[in-house]
């Protein structure tokens, strides 16, 4: 087992994922249950670090010698160096860079949540996470800020981000695809359309929700859709993007039966 210092690449590496990530296809992680999520869907892990000074408890020891069967490097370093690269300040000691699995617009399947140009990683986080609870089939990042490579998203997502059916998209592919495909369109709206109750959500489904300040681009209006809004009192005129998309996420699903 090679035992690296601060200075090694791989560090280095790390450091500026944990900052701004610029690999599309990977991101780090030093939370137990994203690394949980990576083996039960068998992700694959280019690299895996963890402490040789840490006391792991018997739990997250037998963790680490499953992470060390599947990873396709191990190394060893010490508390010290791992302090430089930590996630979070109550870390087990272990951290793995883990490549994202990559899906096309036609493997995202009949219940779709389209994002479109979504800013704030703890809102898709939770976003994620609501859909993996209510079998939703696929997600669409329209012009995407926030994207799934994104730190506080994974920890937020608690490793959904990874394991569900994702695709980075422009608007205009992803209103091609849905037609073409025959999607109903649900836009998300604050006041317009019909009660979100009084859908069906049956076949081939996209509801669209959109930017946290801005919503959703205006040419959605252009072509086929429903508009779909959630009854509201109080002073607001809407609801947080994260709790907006998991109560129609959640309809749609008993609508469609998924909890059967």
């Amino acid at each position: 087992m090679e035992r690296i210092g601060k200075n090694h690449n791989l560090i280095k590496m790390i450091r500026e994922m944990n900052k701004s990530n610029p690999y599309e296809d990977l991101i780090a992680s030093d939370d137990l249950e994203v690394l949980k999520v990576v083996l039960k869907y068998n992700l694959e892990i280019p690299y895996l670090l963890y402490s040789f000074e840490q006391n792991y408890q018997v739990d997250t020891l037998d963790l680490l010698n499953q992470l060390k069967l599947r990873a396709q490097a191990c190394f060893e370093i010490s508390n010290h160096v791992y302090e430089g690269i930590k996630q979070k300040d109550n870390h087990a000691g272990i951290l793995a860079v883990i490549r994202i699995p990559q899906f096309k617009l036609e493997d995202l399947g009949d219940f779709i949540i389209v994002l479109d140009h979504l800013e704030i990683p703890g809102n898709v986080g939770t976003i994620y996470r609501t859909l993996d609870a209510c079998g939703a089939s696929g997600v669409i990042f329209i012009d995407a800020i926030t994207k799934r490579n994104n730190l506080k998203l994974a920890s937020s997502a608690r490793g959904t981000n990874l394991i569900l059916p994702t695709v980075n998209s422009t608007y205009k592919d992803t209103l091609t695809f849905l037609l073409d495909h025959q999607y109903t369109i649900y836009l998300g709206e604050p006041k317009l359309g019909h009660n979100y109750k009084e859908y069906d959500y049956q076949g081939k489904i996209a509801i669209v929700v959109g930017n946290e300040r801005f919503g959703i681009q205006e040419d959605w209006y252009k072509h086929p859709h429903q508009k779909v809004y959630i009854p509201m009192k109080g002073n607001n005129n809407s609801l947080n993007v994260g709790v907006a998309t998991s109560i129609l996420a959640y309809e749609a699903a008993t609508k469609r039966n998924e909890f059967k």
